[in-house]
């Protein structure tokens, strides 16, 4: 992954800093007339603007500050609010295509079709934490995403799936040609219909990962086997504890090793929701980025069952606790990170991280707090915060413009106006 030069960055920022007045501003662009959040700050910074260069951000200034710079390409706002892009921690590109999955689906075309609708959500960077066809190391590697108008990619590759130690450290060093982001891994034994990984071999999947300067995040169902995780040092719970709540002593464990959590609420959800006809058919945001074929192919009867059964029924009954367990684990002061397990099939890009973050807004977190989980938090347990998550001067400037102010709801996010990736304008954004 090709990562800004901090150090330039930081060079070019003190010289305007120091020369500000003398500068050509020719090659910049500057975002005016704005609310900002930050990703930091408790309160919105009104009546401001944006300084960027090259798809970095310089400054945010005050719209009355003496060495408001001339001659700087100008954007006016016009007194919108503009937050970070809002990062997916947990999603999935190339699985799927509608309903159909396989090598058929496995392409470049496909991964950046998604790519694309996530940002048109105001998705800027996904983490796609497993299975995604090879191809896509490819994609992360060679492609210019703000130009394009695509989500920025983080990967993991194959899930791994050893049976002994040593299956796991050949498993992981094999891996280690595609330069993963993350090495992911399931402890589950899908509700009894399989072995479930020991933990002898998880943790040497995860000294191995170590080892080679990668993160591991492992997906989970139950309490014990998060804190087997934790405890063998894995750096990610990848999705919501359903089976009890959550104990003093995994929060204590947690916040000692200053481990994350995914949620993925909306994942339980689509597991049964399409028994029936869902009420957001019916919504536009939601219309405005998914194929009438896909909507029709859903309410057929043979597949709406599919929907239903010990699954369906486990994960719906688990909706409740799981909401419950996130929360604890924020109260405790857990970062709680945006993640969706969305791109399988019926598990909506875009969309579905909307609905998660009402979700969540739903279960008690407030909009700030929402929206430091979708960007800061997200960035930080990702190991994405050198350039990504807040808007600070060195990082890369994508955030989203949205009509109506979000830390009043987390709704008003659906009201989009833009959304930029590296200072670049993603076409046709999907708005409610």
């Amino acid at each position: 992954m090709k990562f800004v030069n901090m150090l330039t960055v930081l060079l070019l920022f003190m010289m305007i800093i120091i020369s500000c007045r003398g500068v050509n501003y020719e090659d910049y662009v500057i975002f005016t007339n704005a609310n900002f959040w930050d990703g930091h700050s408790l309160t919105i910074l009104s009546n401001s603007a944006m300084l960027t260069h090259n798809g970095i951000i310089i400054d945010i200034l005050d719209m009355n500050d003496p060495d408001f710079p001339d001659g700087a390409v100008v954007i006016d706002l016009e007194n919108r609010f503009v937050v970070p892009g809002l990062i997916n921690a947990h999603g999935h590109v190339g699985m799927a295509k509608g309903l159909v999955t396989g090598s058929s689906v496995h392409t470049a075309e496909n991964i950046k079709e998604q790519l694309a609708l996530y940002a048109r959500y105001g998705i800027t960077t996904v983490v796609s934490l497993g299975d995604e066809p090879l191809i896509a190391f490819d994609i992360r590697d060679n492609t210019d995403f703000a130009s394009e108008g695509l989500a920025r990619l983080y990967m993991s590759g194959p899930v791994l799936n050893p049976s002994t130690p040593e299956e796991a450290v050949n498993e992981v060093s094999g891996l280690m040609q595609y330069s993963p982001d993350w090495v992911k891994i399931r402890v589950d034994d899908g509700l009894g219909t399989r072995e479930k990984m020991h933990s002898d071999v998880y943790a040497a999947v995860i000294e191995t990962s170590h080892k080679n300067g990668v993160p591991l995040a492992a997906h989970i169902v139950n309490l014990e086997d998060a804190k087997g995780i934790v405890e063998s040092n894995g750096d990610l719970i990848a999705h919501s504890i359903r089976d009890r709540p959550v104990t003093r002593e995994f929060i204590n464990m947690m916040l000692d090793k200053d481990i994350c959590i995914t949620p993925t609420l909306t994942r339980e959800v689509s597991v049964y929701i399409y028994a029936e006809r869902p009420a957001f058919f019916d919504d536009p945001f939601f219309l405005a980025g998914v194929s009438p074929e896909v909507l029709e192919q859903l309410t057929e009867p043979d597949v709406q069952q599919r929907y239903t059964g010990r699954a369906a029924d486990y994960f719906r009954e688990a909706l409740p606790l799981a909401k419950a367990n996130m929360i604890a684990l924020h109260n405790a002061g857990v970062r709680v990170a945006l993640g969706t397990d969305s791109g399988p099939p019926a598990r909506f890009q875009g969309y579905f991280e909307h609905m998660e973050m009402e979700m969540m807004q739903n279960a008690g977190m407030n909009p700030i707090e929402i929206l430091t989980s979708a960007t800061r938090y997200a960035a930080e347990c990702m190991n994405l915060d050198e350039n990504l998550g807040t808007l600070e001067p060195g990082k890369w400037a994508d955030f989203i413009v949205v009509n109506e102010n979000p830390l009043d709801d987390i709704q008003n996010l659906r009201n989009l106006h833009s959304v930029y990736i590296g200072a670049q304008a993603v076409p046709q954004v999907i708005s409610q």
